[in-house]
């Protein structure tokens, strides 16, 4: 072999040759970018549907959600309740006792403190009523009555959901060693606390 003659590229520089990325034929380019363009299109259409699909089950939970925590609104208040209870607040009024009668001087109170007339329910309407205090819970206003027999009634401004109505079959709870009667009567919310032991005593 002489010195004029032009040897043939090595092996590795024939490969690198033969896998340098060239520019596609303009008829496959345009083919691929349009079956793209097509599954693209397709798989958005899918993606929106997934997205709407998750609205749907997401609003659907959250609403049934909203629904139970809204028919259990009379239950947490009178959690509340029991706990403000437990925290002994001071009276905003003491019964006068040279004063009208404790439920005339209640109501009076309650019209001015509270902005409605929050009566007893008729079952504790003979009840005589040591003194009260307001109170702002959750959405709605109350006024807490101490009895002098040692229970509170707090009376509501309005019905609270999820309560029966009437005092016969009140809903019952119990937290902490107090105890609760819960129930609806006359457009009020009423709950009943009772403390740990208390038997009826007067």
């Amino acid at each position: 072999m002489n010195r004029n003659t032009i040897s043939p590229p090595g092996f590795d520089q024939q490969l690198k040759d033969a896998l340098r990325p060239g520019a596609a034929p303009d008829d496959l380019r345009r083919s691929l970018l349009g079956a793209a363009g097509k599954r693209g299109s397709h798989w958005k259409w899918q993606a929106l549907g997934i997205a709407a699909l998750l609205m749907v089950f997401l609003g659907g939970g959250t609403w049934g959600w909203v629904a139970h925590w809204r028919g259990q609104e009379g239950v947490r208040l009178s959690r509340v309740a029991i706990q403000r209870y437990m925290e002994t607040p001071h009276m905003d009024f003491i019964v006068e006792a040279s004063g009208p009668s404790s439920l005339e001087q209640s109501r009076q109170w309650s019209s001015k403190a509270v902005g409605f007339s929050a009566l007893l329910p008729e079952c504790l309407a003979s009840l005589a009523v040591q003194g009260g205090c307001a109170c702002d819970m959750d959405a709605c206003r109350a006024a807490c009555y101490f009895l002098r027999d040692g229970r509170a009634i707090y009376v509501f401004d309005r019905a609270l959901r999820g309560l029966p109505s009437g005092s016969d079959q009140p809903r019952r709870l119990a937290f902490e060693g107090h105890r609760a009667q819960a129930w609806n009567e006359n457009g009020r919310g009423y709950v009943l606390v009772e403390p740990p032991g208390w038997g009826g005593q007067s």
